[in-house]
């Protein structure tokens, strides 16, 4: 009696540390019923900037499993920023994390207590500016800050 038991009790505690590992990084549902503009909107709202960025620098820092992307600031669609940002993300996606790569361009939606401390996630709107074409539509021309090429 006390071995199947046992196992029972086992195997459900394996699939609860197996579940809560799938669960490290939860989004909210992006609302597809709603129109491309009212989602890019939304995001633009809740967002403390939005812009666009050539990744000129990656650190990582395994303390604090985060990841500080240096940017050359191309068009701001929300927010001052200076030509240069640093932003910051998580280490990994399993984390909510995006994945930049060094000379690549995006178009960011970033959150943070104010300008200077901002930070993106997966869960977010951001992507390669290459992938961004309708995001951009609906944000319009924004404010030239420097010029990149995607």
């Amino acid at each position: 009696m006390k071995k199947p038991l046992f196992s029972m009790l086992s195997i459900i505690a394996l699939l609860a540390l197996a579940q809560a590992e799938t669960l490290a990084c939860t989004c909210f549902a992006p609302f597809p019923k709603f129109s491309l503009r009212a989602r890019v909107m939304k995001a633009r709202n809740e967002a403390q900037a939005v812009f666009t960025g050539k990744v000129l620098e990656i650190t990582e820092d395994p303390e604090t499993l985060s990841v500080v992307v240096k940017l050359r600031v191309g068009r701001v669609f929300k927010g001052s920023l200076p030509e240069e940002i640093s932003i910051v993300t998580a280490w990994s996606d399993g984390l909510c994390g995006y994945r930049f790569e060094i000379g690549e361009s995006y178009l960011v939606y970033a959150n943070g207590p104010n300008e200077s401390s901002l930070g993106t996630s997966i869960c977010q709107r951001t992507a390669k500016l290459s992938n961004a074409a309708n995001d951009l539509k609906v944000l319009g021309s924004g404010k030239v800050v420097a010029k990149i090429k995607p």
